[in-house]
């Protein structure tokens, strides 16, 4: 436009040069002359013009072609997502379950074969948790809004109950007080661990580029099992440096079971990141893939790639997730309420319910009767206990980090409270850790370790997954009480053929009933424990001083040969 503006002044100024006096002879042609000139300018300005709209046009069209894709790819997206939601809502009020096929996977039952029969792979799509969907649902949203005005009831309780019983208002925070302590330490003991977990990608960088310069095929095989040896050896040192770091800072239990497991997350990420990423670097320098694509400059992800998937909600690793488009910064702040919420609510719990059953283990001997009594005393708040912590770790806390990071798969639970079966509950409870046990454990087992041999790789991933939780457990209160090792190898193993050819309902129930009495139990064991040793404490000397349970020893559980059993009808 500044250039047609140019030419139209530039003539106009021609034409009034042209006006100037002269002689009347030649004033005819000049004025001709003038009149011509005049009209080649303008056509050039006109042709100008023409050019420059001519180009605007385009770029207008290309424009609104850009943003028609954007727009249909974003509807594409859309209905995608919203037959996806509406597929796995209608699945869940059916009876029957039906087989899934997603990308040529059939998934039925757990037993995932792809197309050329081998165990398949885990798939990421961008979904929302159950609940959040669930939630959708008014009346479902209603059982949330009543479990809110359990919490507020409980927090008067606790507060009346105090208040007319000691003439003091208890708010029932010391247990986050008690199990929190040292919490900025516990950060700082994180912060190393993350460095630390950080030397990982340039360690294995350097074996990948070194690995390619040997020659010789048996070298090369000394030199990966090196590696590995090396590796493991780092693995291990990592998890006994945190522990005995735990243990030298005396972090109370809270803050014990944070960092522990924190601990094995950073653990399972290591051996993710290398398990996925070895066939990549042992391909050869000509080739990228099976069908001989041209080689890159590395065959390695990128170390923000492996710094995402450290943060990332998943353990399994991928070079690329589904991502959303933004940050919905009111999800992220409702879930950190909601994280909260339910820590307060799991310290009402036992603050009001479960402390006055267990403090006075080890200082006085309880009876046989008030044991039965403590034990079947602490199976409800057990139970709202386990209930809470699966909302808070595996809904809220979860879904506020794949918010933060943009992680559009948030499917970290299944409906594990319709199964009816034990292996269906297992595979439904926390699906972020199962995927990492089917992945790196159940699969390499079957595959490579034992040979399609189905029941060893099962026993393994029991023991894997039972070995990590007595460890947390075991170092974060300090002693050794394996009622969570027995739960899972034993009880699980067992409850896996009992309740597979139960029907539907009656194997609900019965594992509802299993979960609750299990739950009671595991909690009223470990806390007669804990208080058993802070009543009662040990000079912790020895190696059995972790190992045999003070509540057994140190005025344990008193039996009354003259207990007798009134008959219930006996009213007299």
């Amino acid at each position: 436009m500044a250039d047609l503006k140019t030419t139209v002044d530039s003539s106009g100024s021609e034409s009034s040069s042209c006006e100037t006096p002269g002689s009347e002879s030649n004033g005819t042609e000049t004025r001709a002359q003038c009149e011509y000139k005049d009209e080649i300018v303008k056509d050039m300005a006109i042709e100008k013009m023409r050019q420059k709209l001519d180009t605007i046009v385009q770029k207008m069209e290309k424009d609104v072609e850009r943003k028609l894709d954007l727009l249909v790819d974003d509807l594409v997206t859309e209905v995608k997502l919203f037959n996806l939601k509406n597929y796995e809502l209608r699945q869940l009020f059916r009876e029957t379950t039906s087989t899934i096929t997603v990308g040529g996977t059939e998934k039925n039952s757990g037993r995932r074969r792809n197309a050329s029969g081998k165990l398949a792979e885990k798939e990421f799509l961008a979904r929302n948790s159950l609940l959040t969907d669930l939630f959708e649902v008014k009346h479902i949203k209603t059982i949330y809004h009543i479990f809110i005005v359990i919490l507020i009831i409980m927090f008067l309780n606790t507060v009346v109950h105090d208040f007319v019983d000691r003439g003091s208002i208890n708010l029932g925070l010391r247990p986050i007080i008690a199990g929190f302590g040292k919490f900025h330490i516990a950060l700082l003991l994180w912060s190393c661990m993350q460095l630390t977990v950080f030397c990982i990608y340039p360690c294995f960088s350097i074996w990948a580029n070194l690995h390619k310069l040997f020659v010789n095929n048996v070298l090369r095989k000394c030199y990966n099992i090196c590696s590995i040896m090396g590796l493991i050896s780092y693995q291990c040192i990592f998890v006994v440096a945190v522990i005995k770091s735990v243990l030298l800072l005396d972090l109370p239990p809270a803050s014990s079971i944070a960092v522990l497991m924190e601990m094995t997350r950073f653990t399972m990420k290591m051996h993710a990141f290398v398990r996925s990423n070895i066939p990549r670097a042992l391909l050869p320098c000509s080739k990228t893939s099976i069908n001989d694509k041209p080689a890159h400059s590395t065959l390695l992800p990128t170390f923000s790639k492996f710094v995402y998937f450290l943060f990332a909600p998943t353990l399994v690793y991928r070079d690329e997730y589904p991502r959303t488009k933004r940050i919905r910064w009111s999800i992220v702040f409702r879930h950190a309420l909601e994280v909260v919420g339910v820590v307060f609510y799991i310290s009402f719990i036992f603050e009001r319910f479960l402390t006055p059953l267990f403090d006075r283990f080890g200082d006085a001997q309880i009876t046989a009767g008030n044991f039965v009594l403590t034990l079947f005393g602490s199976i409800m708040p057990g139970s709202l206990s386990f209930l809470c912590g699966f909302y808070c770790l595996l809904h809220a806390w979860m879904n506020a980090g794949a918010e933060l990071l943009r992680f559009a798969d948030r499917m970290f639970y299944r409906d594990w409270w319709n199964a009816s079966s034990f292996p269906e509950y297992i595979r439904s409870w926390n699906v972020v850790v199962h995927d990492w046990l089917y992945t790196y454990i159940y699969k390499d087992s079957v595959e490579h370790l034992f040979k399609n041999c189905r029941p060893l790789a099962t026993v393994l991933v029991f023991t894997v997954s039972a070995v990590f939780h007595e460890v947390i457990l075991a170092f974060a209160f300090r002693f050794f009480y394996p009622v969570m090792f027995m739960q899972f190898e034993f009880m699980g193993l067992l409850l896996m053929f009992i309740t597979r050819n139960v029907s539907k309902d009656a194997g609900n129930v019965l594992l509802w009933f299993m979960l609750c009495i299990g739950n009671g139990i595991q909690l009223s064991l470990y806390n007669m424990e804990y208080y058993a040793r802070k009543n009662c404490p040990v000079s912790g000397a020895s190696m059995i001083d972790y190992m045999v349970p003070v509540s057994w020893k140190c005025n344990g559980i008193s039996h009354n040969p003259n207990w007798t059993i009134t008959a219930p009808w006996d009213l007299s």
